[in-house]
């Protein structure tokens, strides 16, 4: 009987656990499509590269959140009715980039200032700055 017991209030108990967790309704979402252009600097601010790309991000209004793809972004900084505002590391086997992200609300425009680390130090530390536009996709 004991053990009955148990069994049902582990049963209860991680039924609420499990219920009080947020899952992201990604079809109810803003898709957020942005072209961006990214000019590499190296350490004497001498160009090393211009790449074009693209990204989209969901935007929650409902609960203040924004996702790369679906990916949730963590380090999020700000977030209102005039920009969202967030901070993004990637790493590699070979790098760290350190990112701060701004997406100006009022005209839906990107800018990004990274900073790249390479392992390797024949590359030295890197620099980028990167605009864009973007809009809504239906």
């Amino acid at each position: 009987m004991k053990k009955f017991i148990l069994i049902y209030f582990l049963i209860i108990f991680t039924s609420n656990v499990f219920a009080n967790q947020f899952y992201p309704e990604f079809d109810k979402m803003k898709l957020l499509r942005c072209e961006i252009s990214e000019t590499m600097y190296n350490q004497d601010n001498s160009v090393i590269s211009k790449n074009s790309y693209h990204r989209f991000f969901r935007i929650d209004d409902e609960n203040s959140k924004i996702y790369l793809q679906k990916a949730p972004v963590d380090n999020l900084l700000y977030y209102g009715l005039d920009k969202i505002q967030f901070k993004q590391e990637t790493m590699s086997d070979d790098y760290i980039i350190n990112s701060n992200i701004i997406i100006d609300r009022s005209d839906y425009s990107y800018s990004s200032t990274s900073r790249i680390i390479y392992d390797n130090v024949d590359f030295g530390v890197r620099n980028s700055k990167a605009q864009g536009s973007c809009k809504f996709i239906d």
